[in-house]
């Protein structure tokens, strides 16, 4: 038995001698399977190479020296490097010989690979058989590939599935191309057959719609524009698709084709939606120094009759936590909005609006100001961007027993990406009102105002943004001042950031108030969901257009952070003003939720 023992010892220590001695070899032929967690992947030098360079090829590589070494990962690193020849014509690359030294005194594998290109296959004549609904002509347009091109194998079967799209769009659904590579007498260039099976011409046949419970399948109907009996082109489905899901009450949105297995040439279309929750509660907050505070609360529905009509309840609170006189400034507005998508049963919008808003503060002397009013307005979207509107809006001041009746037309053109956190794009819009005169009221004036904002992508999540704005007010026939709710200002954290909100104002007598606003923004990333923002701001406010000069401007200048949500940004602002001797304690903070433009 003792003699059993020692001999199992002495054949287990040679064995972990033999093993060690396996492991200190410095050159290896074959793959390493195993290389343990503390082995990285060292230098890979390829030999061999003419078109395309070591930093390309090493480029194509997850594998990167210094990680670990992954055995799997490296060689599906080597078959990307093949594709990558295959896709430039050079169908016969392949690699002649890879060569492995470990090196343990730095814990890595260097390889060294020995390419063989070999050489380009080119692609010769390109035929077409099967096809009639298209001529050859018409059909070598539309290629990816071209006769004299490097042979690429991706791009051939590419353009066979560019070619049974292409059938798809006029109704042959089940249109079907082989593709086949006929070598030459030159066995580098190959002739490239299409063999194309158009198949027979598909319709639409009965149309349903499932899933809808509180949306009115009027409102879905509305959106679509396919009927029965019409060709069935895939595209015209996923517009429709997209359409009946930007009304923005589903979750999910889908077509079945009822028949398209079983290859029929009546194809019925059901589509499916769910619905999402269509009541939602929102609110707002901010905080501006020297002491004002901010809150806002709204609800809404986005489908309150079942046939896509809106509402919004939303109130926005202001309170100055100071005094002047004995008295805190105060804002309380309270609104009550409704929007009509299709007035009349036509393609047109209309929205109405009621409001009470009452203040008190600098602007309005120290006394109670009352505002209750309405507003109206029915437009159209000219394109996917554009709107216009025509409206009018009547307003009762309480105190003074004053009203407006003011008629105007505004436009606005929109393709940010984002409304939210645009990244790209623009938003543009113009506004003229007419108050008083034949329309009736208290007040006389004519208004303008146009507004616009530009976000522009430099790269790496770092956004420049810019926004300007122009304004004017004039009274005329009953010459007065501007109405007080009409007159112009500038200040706070939406407009001109280092100054108080509403600070900025023209003499209180003036019959013209005129307003020039500009802001230039960087918004850079942080970390994750943070990002900082860079900012300028400037403006004034002049009692007739003859004052209007741009060096007599107010300006502000400071940092923000921000903290990004779908909703907009959490943003922290610190702002001082660029007039005279700027001093980094003299700036005042905001907080607010959303960007200033």
């Amino acid at each position: 038995m003792r003699f059993n023992r020692i001999n199992i010892i002495l054949l287990a220590g040679f064995l972990a001698l033999w093993g060690c001695a396996k492991k200190v070899q410095t050159e290896l032929k074959e793959p390493v399977e195993e290389t343990g967690p503390r082995l990285k992947l060292g230098k890979v030098t390829f030999v061999g190479n003419a078109v395309f360079t070591q930093g390309q090829l090493t480029g194509k590589m997850t594998s990167q020296r210094g990680q670990r070494f992954d055995d799997f990962t490296f060689q599906q690193d080597l078959r990307k490097i093949i594709y990558m020849y295959q896709k430039k014509g050079f169908l016969e690359a392949k690699f002649q010989n890879r060569e492995q030294r470990v090196n343990l005194e730095a814990q890595e594998i260097d390889y060294t690979l020995t390419i063989s290109e070999g050489q380009l296959s080119a692609i010769g004549q390109i035929q077409f058989q099967g096809n009639s609904l298209y001529s050859d002509s018409v059909l070598l347009s539309l290629l990816k590939v071209k006769s004299g091109d490097a042979l690429n194998l991706a791009a051939v079967k590419q353009t066979s599935s560019g070619i049974v799209a292409l059938y798809a769009e006029k109704g042959y659904l089940y249109a079907t191309v082989k593709d086949t590579i006929m070598k030459t007498e030159d066995g580098h260039v190959s002739n490239i057959v299409y063999r194309i099976a158009e198949g027979r011409q598909v319709f639409i046949g009965l149309i349903g719609i499932k899933g809808n419970k509180r949306v009115s399948q009027k409102v879905i109907k509305r959106e679509m524009n396919l009927s029965s009996g019409e060709v069935l082109m895939p595209s015209r489905v996923y517009q429709n698709q997209q359409r009946v899901y930007s009304l923005g009450l589903f979750t999910e949105v889908r077509f079945e084709m009822e028949g398209l297995t079983e290859k029929s040439d009546t194809v019925n279309l059901l589509l499916f939606v769910k619905e999402d929750k269509n009541s939602w509660y929102g609110f707002n907050f901010g905080y501006q120094q020297p002491d004002r505070v901010q809150l806002g609360l709204e609800w809404g529905s986005d489908n309150i009759f079942g046939n896509l009509q809106k509402i919004t309840l939303k109130t926005d609170i202001g309170y100055g936590l100071g005094k002047t006189d004995g008295l805190h400034p105060y804002t309380n507005d309270y609104y009550l909005d409704y929007l009509e998508p299709y007035f009349l049963s036509l393609p047109l919008k209309a929205s109405g609006s009621i409001y009470y808003k009452r203040q008190r503060d600098e602007a309005s002397y120290w006394s109670p100001l009352s505002r209750l009013g309405g507003e109206a307005k029915v437009g159209k979207s000219i394109t996917r961007i554009l709107q216009v509107y025509l409206g009018y809006k009547y307003e009762f001041l309480e105190e003074t027993t004053t009203t407006t009746s003011d008629v105007f037309v505004s436009a606005t053109a929109d393709n940010r990406d984002d409304i939210f956190n645009p990244t790209r794009g623009y938003n543009v819009s113009a506004r003229l009102d007419q108050a008083g005169s034949v329309l009736g009221g208290s007040n006389d004036y004519r208004k303008s105002t146009g507004e616009t904002a530009f976000y522009h992508n430099l790269g790496r999540s770092f956004i420049l943004a810019w926004h300007a704005k122009a304004s004017g007010i004039y009274t005329f026939n009953r010459v007065g001042p501007v109405p007080i709710q009409e007159r112009l200002k500038l200040g706070g954290a939406m407009n001109l950031r280092g100054y108080a909100q509403d600070e900025i104002y023209a003499d209180t007598f003036s019959t013209v108030n005129m307003l020039v606003n500009g802001n230039l923004e960087l918004r850079v990333p942080v970390y994750k969901m943070f990002g900082a923002c860079l900012f300028v701001d400037a403006g004034n406010v002049w009692a007739d257009i003859e004052s209007v000069k741009w060096k007599q401007y107010h300006g502000g200048t400071g940092l923000g952070l921000r903290f990004y949500t779908p909703i907009g940004p959490v943003r922290l602002d610190y702002a001082i003003k660029t007039e005279g001797r700027m001093e980094l304690k003299g700036g005042l903070i905001y907080i607010n939720l959303g960007h200033a433009f």
